[in-house]
């Protein structure tokens, strides 16, 4: 698997080495945490995922809590790490972006397994992102950071059938594909929707104002609007 550590640290050659030492931490961390995992079904490393985020990150100029909490953004949801094992590690920031981009695991009584709660996590990203923009800027780094994107060819997880996966990306085309187009960042909504679209015969109607109101929308936006390096997002 190609380092891409290097590459961060080369982007950020000219930052204090305290802060570089803590990102080259939270890359090996989640290289360690994330062994032998593999990316939805595939036979690509999980690890290229959040790495390659990282990657990102320090082209689109984030400092050193943001990189270190794209490496580090599934290692508490994937890998059984507690959000406070984080926090005394990387410090409250990274934790509390970590955190913004972990799903809540419920369980359901009638079934009596666990599941995903979809509509806690969606309303999590509006809330943490309006509490901090950086949140927004991890979750773009974590959708264009997909084996699909990086090797750039659409890729179908295996284990799934076109029914099953259809149900998960309704969530994507009626949150996340209008939410990246109301905030102004247009490339992550054109890209996620590419990745998807062959399930839908037309795209579906938005459900993002279940989620977030107008008002909200528009003070993130006009926060991004004043960030400089992230133009190949919008």
């Amino acid at each position: 698997m190609k380092n891409y550590l290097k590459e961060i640290l080369k982007i950020r050659k000219d930052f204090p080495k305290k802060e570089n030492k803590l990102i080259e931490k939270a890359y090996k961390f989640a290289e360690r945490k994330h062994k032998g995992q593999k990316f939805d079904g595939s036979s690509y490393p999980y690890f290229i995922h959040p790495a390659y985020a990282g990657v990102l990150l320090a082209r689109w100029g984030r400092n050193y809590e943001e990189i270190c909490a794209g490496l580090l953004h599934d290692v508490v949801e994937d890998c059984n790490v507690k959000l406070p094992t984080i926090k005394k590690i990387f410090g409250p920031r990274v934790a509390f972006l970590v955190d913004g981009m972990s799903w809540e695991i419920k369980w359901n009584k009638e079934t009596k397994s666990w599941f995903k709660d979809r509509v806690g996590f969606y309303k999590k990203i509006m809330d943490y992102s309006q509490k901090d923009i950086g949140v927004v800027i991890i979750h773009a780094s974590d959708e264009l950071s997909k084996i699909s994107d990086i090797l750039g060819r659409k890729i179908v997880k295996k284990d799934e059938s076109f029914e099953k996966s259809k149900k998960r990306y309704t969530w994507i085309a009626t949150i996340l594909v209008p939410f990246y187009k109301e905030i102004g960042l247009n490339n992550v909504s054109k890209r996620l929707w590419w990745k998807i679209e062959d399930y839908f015969e037309e795209k579906p109607k938005s459900d993002l104002n279940s989620y977030i109101s107008k008002s909200n929308l528009k003070k993130i936006k006009n926060k991004l609007d004043k960030i400089a390096r992230i133009d190949e997002l919008r």
